[in-house]
């Protein structure tokens, strides 16, 4: 539910009140097929787009890439729209493919919410975002939590369970990001969360950095987030509950990313940390920039932080949680 005098997300970006909803094009792909090819034993349509990049000439240049990789896309999601139960639609602006059962009016505010977060992120961002890839961002927005599960499930092995989240960026072939809301409100922070992410998809960054620029991304963009008086908890009580979880143990956890992926406490705790650490090296907005271009998931970031911000990343979690044993283990470090 909307909070009186509450501004839409083009309005805290630009100041202004948008212009007439436009309505998107309503695409089903119907000229100019490419072959299609699919991954084997799988529930939903999954593309495998290592053979389908395979199959594109090496004489193709960028535009013809660009209508491959785009009508791929659509012939994909007419794909997933036919084999799913409710009634999905595709819609397409210039930059975003969506699909969805909206109704007309919320997947036009939807891809409008979304051109204007790629704006703000990519300024932002600057030369650190990157989105030169063929193909528009596609986004699916799910009618239910299960079959959001579900089709996160095709990208996991059989060991491994799906992050519980409410969005995800899934960095496999065609990068899109899925998520299990659709209500606007709701759907605006996972927007900006996740298209950070495919902003940023190009660099090996650990983990932790990755989620702490793009909660705090979402965090600047829309500030309601960052209003305290929607916390579960007062600074105190946080300040109480990293205490009595970081410890030389549990830190390693963070600096693999292992944590992100897990259930409970412990989470919810890496997002916070990640959020404040990452925003005190921000602070000096060159360096800062200099050590995410550098930042490597091998090492969690460690030989960037020397180099580029000037100190080891364990001084960025003294100055939130105090003395302790914070330094990243290298053979502790997922590569």
């Amino acid at each position: 539910m909307s909070a009186p005098g509450r501004r839409s997300l083009w309005q805290r970006l630009f100041g202004r009140s948008p212009a007439p909803l436009a309505s998107p094009v309503v695409r089903r792909v119907t000229h100019a097929p490419v072959a299609m090819h699919w991954k084997p034993g799988a529930r939903l349509p999954v593309p495998d787009w290592d053979v389908m990049a395979a199959h594109l000439p090496d004489t193709a240049d960028d535009a013809q890439a660009d209508g491959y990789f785009t009508t791929a896309a659509g012939q994909w999601l007419d794909a997933l729209a036919d084999a799913l139960p409710d009634a999905y639609v595709i819609r397409t602006t210039d930059d975003f493919m969506l699909l969805s059962a909206q109704p007309e009016r919320a997947a036009t505010l939807t891809l409008r919410s979304c051109t204007q977060a790629l704006r703000a992120i990519r300024a932002s961002l600057g030369p650190l975002a990157c989105d030169t890839g063929h193909g528009p961002h596609v986004v699916l927005v799910f009618v239910t939590r299960d079959a959001y599960e579900d089709y996160l499930a095709q990208y996991y092995g059989d060991d491994d369970d799906p992050p519980i989240s409410s969005g995800v960026f899934i960095n496999a072939g065609y990068g899109h990001f899925a998520s299990a809301h659709d209500a606007l409100d709701d759907l605006e922070a996972v927007v900006v969360h996740e298209l950070t992410h495919a902003l940023l998809a190009h660099l090996p960054l650990p983990v932790w950095l990755n989620e702490g620029i793009a909660v705090n991304t979402e965090r600047g963009l829309l500030p309601r987030l960052a209003d305290p008086r929607l916390a579960l908890y007062g600074p105190d009580e946080m300040a109480g509950r990293h205490a009595a979880w970081w410890d030389a143990r549990t830190i390693q956890a963070f600096w693999s990313g292992d944590v992100f992926a897990e259930a409970g406490e412990g989470v919810e705790l890496a997002y916070d940390l990640a959020r404040m650490i990452t925003a005190l090296a921000a602070r000096d907005a060159p360096a800062f920039r200099a050590f995410v271009a550098q930042a490597h998931r091998g090492d969690a970031g460690s030989d960037a932080a020397q180099d580029a911000l000037g100190y080891p990343l364990a001084h960025l979690v003294e100055a939130v949680l105090g003395d302790g044993d914070w330094t990243p283990q290298p053979g502790r470090v997922a590569a």
